[in-house]
């Protein structure tokens, strides 16, 4: 088989409709197909780093500890909190009672205010989350749902992590923004 014009527009014509063969059979639609929403391929999400707070000083340090991530879901807020290098602030950290690995708890909120050196003791509690586990090593992840607040809500805020003994003993902060 020569290189004939007519044959350049065949095998032209066989890579463009393989191309598309494989684009239809893909996540994304073809015509005559309903067409998937932008918002279910990608949710608004915020997030926040996690500043280490040195709480003696009532300063935030540029240490970082880890990220909250917060994402829209389907009438609710998913929240993945990732931390690594939390001092346990000599406690130890005790059994689960499931046989996990044994943990430290850390109390986790989001409060109002958008300055972590600044933030007053006695802010407004926007969410409370569940208590952070941080295990020996300073590591512990927090995933979890919200469903009283929105993404609207929690943008521009804080989110705070503490000693359960003393909510006031602030040991990582964070301002939740656009990603």
């Amino acid at each position: 088989m020569r290189g004939t014009p007519t044959t350049k527009m065949n095998l032209r014509k066989t890579a463009v409709l393989g191309a598309v063969g494989v684009l239809c059979l893909g996540p994304m639609s073809c015509a005559g197909t309903k067409k998937a929403s932008s918002a279910a391929t990608s949710a608004p999400t915020l997030m926040a780093t996690i500043y280490a707070v040195d709480a003696g000083l009532e300063r935030v340090s540029t240490t970082t500890f880890g990220s909250a991530k917060f994402t829209q879901g389907a009438g609710k807020v998913d929240v993945l909190v990732q931390v690594n290098g939390i001092p346990l602030g000599g406690r130890e950290a005790g059994p689960a009672s499931d046989g996990a690995a044994a943990t430290v708890p850390f109390d986790a909120r989001v409060v109002k205010g958008s300055d972590c050196a600044t933030v007053a003791k006695d802010t407004t509690v926007i969410a409370q989350l569940p208590q952070l586990r941080v295990q020996d090593d300073g590591a512990g992840v927090l995933m979890t749902s919200l469903d009283k607040v929105t993404l609207d809500q929690l943008a521009g805020q804080l989110v705070v992590f503490s000693s359960p003994s003393n909510a006031h003993a602030r040991v990582g902060c964070g301002v939740i923004g656009a990603k």
